[in-house]
């Protein structure tokens, strides 16, 4: 277990430390940060800023800052990231009683727009101005908005609606005028949704009946809908689109999967996996602005300062000889420095890499911001982190390779972090914090599974101690007392029964010249015969008893022999 968690941190946090820095193509949130990936999932960085819980992600490529939401137990915070600094978090929108689920940004007029599932809304704001105020776009009745996203080109908002009576996929002037339902059938919980902007059409994700999901696509107006993929045991959330592929992920796997447009038929390739569920996901479609409809975007990014000369200081005025831009910045209008990218301040005099990087070298990326190329064994954003920090336990000495930290342990100590003891009672410490206490080297060390600590050994127990302690053997003393008292039961039951079995009590009486009560005409009617048996089942003369006794034919030979004659005379 130490050694994943080590794997996981150190991945997370310090993959931006590798030899070849390339820059980030998707961004994903997880749990408590916003990950940098390269189209292959390969990770080329990671915040370090300590959220709760984030949820949506957008990505102003002017202002070159995420924007995201963070969900507290009870309210969502929307926040502003810079990418060039290390701390500079923004809270926009703080302490909303929504369930943001959905944010995207307009960076042109720089309005941010959010959808609220509980309220069932979808709001807006400008973040140009010093406070922000939440303006109402729509409020719905009978939808549940979910994923947003705006078509920076053609200037509309699209979002998709996950209300189980009736999904739709619609769409709206950035003013909320012209609204339009562009999808309303063959639809049952549609979650993200991207704009592709070289084929101009839009992507979605729907979560089907059972087992299933589906990712579709269409025209910007609806028209030519398809399915590009249709698969199972899959639940999607945000969705991503660049040129080649489209981008989505998975909160029932903890993945993030990728699709070649181009592989029609293919199986979709699952690109990372994570501990956390990963939520929010934007690509970052710097081609964009270079598109014949863009153009505006593109003047936008010129005006803000990302890859032409644009940051504009005023200078002080008054003095005898004009003021000089330095680092090849231009004056305008005689009391304003123009910078070229990478340098900022009044007179350009500073280098936006100037004091960045705390250690390793510090390159401008083809935007104008900085990027650290962090020393084996450091990462975060300004190689700040050291992935030696608090690595190695047991006073272990830390030491980076290209691997990652490795610890050197002190006598007594081994383990990938020097965790484990050489003494039995510490070895046996780790095992139990470690791994399941139900093996058989767990019982030798005593492991307590439910509080994880180590107990003494237990002495040997009797069998009575075992009865006394051990649920199973007393739950199987108890059946087998049971069995014995019903076999007791049913032996005396048959036992009494036997001892009570009925015998028959006979008085017999043979009188001779008797009238008789009831006899049989003989031919002779000289003699008579009178005999009188009680206790009989009917009383015709000579008739078997009800019950035969146990000697057979014995009874039957004793009457017939006192009487005259004996049988001969019967």
């Amino acid at each position: 277990m130490f050694d994943k968690v080590a794997a996981v941190w150190f991945l997370a946090c310090f993959a931006a430390a590798s030899e070849e820095y390339s820059d980030w193509e998707l961004a994903v949130v997880v749990n408590d940060r916003i990950e940098l990936l390269q189209a292959n999932g390969t990770v080329v960085g990671a915040t370090t800023e300590q959220f709760t819980k984030l949820k949506a992600l957008t990505f102003d490529a002017v202002r070159h800052q995420f924007v995201v939401s963070d969900m507290d137990q009870e309210n969502d915070t929307i926040f502003a990231v810079q990418l060039t600094k290390e701390t500079e978090i923004t809270p926009i929108i703080p302490d909303l009683p929504d369930d943001v689920q959905g944010l995207a940004v307009d960076p042109i007029e720089d309005v941010l727009y959010w959808t609220d599932s509980v309220n069932r809304t979808i709001s807006s704001v400008k973040l140009n101005l010093t406070s922000f105020e939440p303006r109402l776009l729509f409020a719905f009745g009978d939808q549940s908005p979910q994923d947003i996203a705006v078509d920076v080109c053609r200037r509309y908002v699209y979002w998709t609606n996950s209300d189980l009576d009736r999904p739709t996929i619609e769409r709206a002037k950035l003013d909320g005028t012209a609204r339009q339902v562009l999808v309303d059938s063959d639809l049952r919980m549609p979650a993200g949704i991207a704009i592709d902007y070289t084929q101009r059409r839009i992507y979605w994700a729907d979560m089907r009946e059972g087992i299933y999901y589906r990712i579709d696509s269409a025209n910007l107006d609806g028209t030519d809908r398809e399915i590009v993929y249709e698969g199972t045991h899959t639940k999607p959330f945000g969705v991503a689109v660049d040129e080649v592929a489209v981008y989505w992920t998975d909160v029932n796997d903890n993945a993030l999967w990728r699709f070649a447009k181009r592989r029609r038929g293919a199986a979709p390739e699952k690109i990372r996996e994570y501990l956390e569920k990963p939520m929010g996901l934007v690509a970052k479609n710097l081609q964009v602005r270079n598109y014949p409809d863009c153009k505006e975007l593109e003047l936008a990014i010129e005006r803000q300062g990302g890859e032409a000369e644009a940051e504009v200081f005023e200078v002080e005025t008054g003095t005898e000889e004009a003021p000089r831009c330095l680092n090849g910045g231009d004056l305008v209008d005689g009391k304003t420095c123009q910078c070229r990218r990478g340098y900022t301040g009044r007179y350009c005099e500073t280098e936006n890499c100037h004091n960045f990087c705390i250690r390793g070298t510090c390159r401008l990326s083809p935007t104008g911001y900085p990027q650290c190329r962090c020393p084996s064994g450091y990462g975060g954003a300004r190689c700040q982190a050291d992935a030696c920090s608090a690595y190695c336990l047991n006073d272990g000495a830390c030491v980076h390779t290209r691997g990652g930290p490795e610890c050197r342990c002190r006598s007594g100590f081994a383990g990938t972090r020097c965790e484990i003891s050489a003494e039995l009672s510490e070895l046996c410490r780790a095992y139990c914090d470690d791994v399941s206490t139900s093996d058989d080297f767990g019982s030798v060390c005593g492991c307590n599974a439910t509080s994880a600590r180590i107990v003494a050994p237990p002495p040997e127990r009797t069998f009575w101690t075992k009865v006394v302690e051990d649920p199973a053997y007393s739950t199987l003393l108890m059946l087998v007392a049971f069995c014995v008292v019903i076999i007791g039961a049913m032996a005396a039951y048959i036992a009494v029964n036997r001892r009570r079995r009925p015998t028959i009590k006979k008085r017999i009486i043979v009188n001779k010249n008797v009238t008789p009560l009831t006899y049989r005409p003989r031919p002779a009617a000289t003699e008579h015969c009178e005999i009188t048996i009680e206790n009989c089942c009917n009383m015709n003369v000579c008739e078997t008893p009800c019950f035969e006794p146990r000697r057979g034919r014995d009874d039957k030979k004793q009457l017939l022999a006192h009487m005259e004659g004996g049988e001969e005379a019967y």
